[in-house]
């Protein structure tokens, strides 16, 4: 059996381990537009400032690992094409521009997702090429090139304030550069609420961020290079002029999907690639795992794009082994579990924001709890806050948000536990949690947010 895998990420790398395990005799080929084997891409802002010492600290399995259990990763090739008739991919070679064709019986699409670049005026010089100061942060590359611009200068801007955005904000604030942070609504909106994101702005704004709220870029200056941002309020239409000698595009992301078109395989709403739970495509044969999908929410059932490297490894598990012949299945839906740290806050969330309940249908009451993660007589406590959403009807937790200097995502993980086993406040609250002086409080933060919850479900 020959099992071709188009993309060397988390999710296409995973995917070739776990189809060898499954199948020790198949041929097994991993094409990649990179040439570093696998490597954690979430660890690239930590390397950037500073906190880690090197690019290669993020390289987890190096070609060499793959090539010892007979798996041929092709680095530096790119599909360009796909010919579902005859089950043969072209590839380019990104060193010399040769050509090659590689024949499947199975193929598994992983690959990936590129930064969105938005059309402004002065973003793009000849050939569609950044000009040079503005970059945007997915590959290792990506990463040296931001390096070797933060020697250059000291006052940076950040288009877009998600996880991203704002790890890279932290990431040059700490190389020593005045950071700017242009905010359409508030940091981090997909990931947690205003409420909650206010906390996180306060202790960044502490640590030298400089915030520019409601606002959008209206024009990118210089002549040569970028030398200057121009934002628009978007409430007044006034413009402010911003010098800076960097600019970090992080507005998001879309899949990569022009092959999986090729081959046939059913485009979702997201613009993702529609996988059942197998990680099976539209297409017999034909699996896909990683940024490139989308997969419905847990809690909404709606569709949603995958973009957590824990979610894209989980699938290229699952994808690996059927690919193989084996018999891996996912959840029936996503949680979109996730964490971050900044300016010393730990911030973790599970399941849909308020907006995202609402724009489903989905009413929810909300309980929040402001605690210490010790018993207020103990010292080093620590700040927390919590934040738990539970359906009207039933009173089924359905989403929680937390942000405090410690032991946050480890409580984001019960709550995640509860919604995938379909727990309402009720049986939340049955829950027995640890207690010791110093290592936790008598009743849990979690225990009183859910407390609240379920005391407003009550009187609705």
């Amino acid at each position: 059996m020959k099992l071709l895998i188009i993309g060397s990420g988390a999710a296409g790398l995973t995917a070739a381990q776990f189809a060898r395990k499954t199948d020790r005799q198949a041929e097994i080929t991993v094409l990649g537009n990179e040439g570093c084997g696998e490597y954690s891409k979430c660890g690239l802002p930590y390397v950037i400032g500073g906190v880690l010492p090197s690019l290669d600290d993020l390289i987890e399995f190096p070609v060499a690992w793959f090539q010892r259990f007979n798996i041929d990763v092709r680095p530096e090739s790119e599909a360009s094409d796909v010919d579902p008739e005859v089950k043969a991919v072209t590839a380019i070679s990104l060193r010399d521009g040769g050509e090659e064709q590689y024949r499947y019986d199975v193929l598994l699409i992983a690959t990936g997702a590129s930064s969105w670049i938005p059309d402004v005026k002065g973003t793009f010089a000849g050939g569609g090429e950044l000009r040079e100061g503005i970059l945007a942060l997915r590959t290792m590359g990506d990463a040296r090139r931001i390096m070797e611009q933060v020697q250059k200068g000291n006052r940076a801007m950040i288009v877009g304030s998600g996880l991203i955005g704002m790890e890279m904000a932290e990431a040059l604030s700490l190389r020593g550069m005045r950071t700017y942070v242009r905010l359409r609504t508030h940091l981090l909106a997909g990931m947690v609420d205003e409420d909650m994101a206010a906390i996180v702005q306060n202790r960044a704004e502490q640590r030298g961020i400089h915030f520019i709220p409601r606002s959008t870029v209206s024009e990118i200056g210089g002549v040569r290079r970028m030398e200057s941002v121009v934002l628009r309020n978007l409430d007044t239409g006034e413009e402010s002029e911003y010098p800076v000698d960097l600019v970090i595009i992080s507005a998001g992301s879309r899949p990569r999907v022009e092959i999986a078109r090729k081959a046939g395989c059913r485009i979702g709403a997201t613009g993702a690639i529609a996988v059942d739970e197998r990680c099976m495509t539209s297409v017999n044969n034909v699996f896909a795992a990683g940024d490139c999908t989308e997969y419905p929410d847990l809690v909404t059932g709606r569709p949603v794009s995958i973009g957590l490297g824990s979610i894209g490894v989980r699938q290229g598990r699952v994808a690996g082994v059927n690919a193989a012949g084996g018999m891996g299945r996912l959840p029936l839906g996503v949680l979109n579990n996730r964490t971050t740290e900044l300016f010393g806050l730990e911030i973790s969330a599970v399941g849909p924001t308020m907006k995202e309940l609402r724009s489903a249908g989905i009413e929810a009451v909300v309980g929040k709890c402001n605690g210490w993660t010790l018993p207020d007589y103990f010292p080093g406590k620590k700040a927390i806050t919590l934040k738990v959403m539970a359906d009207l009807e039933h009173g089924r937790i359905v989403a929680a948000q937390i942000v405090g200097e410690e032991d946050v995502h480890q409580r984001i993980n019960v709550f995640a536990a509860a919604i995938l086993n379909g727990m309402t406040l009720e049986d939340f609250l049955g829950l027995e949690t640890c207690y010791a002086p110093p290592a936790a409080p008598t009743l849990d933060p979690m225990t009183l947010a859910a407390d609240a919850a379920l005391a407003k479900w009550k009187r609705r």
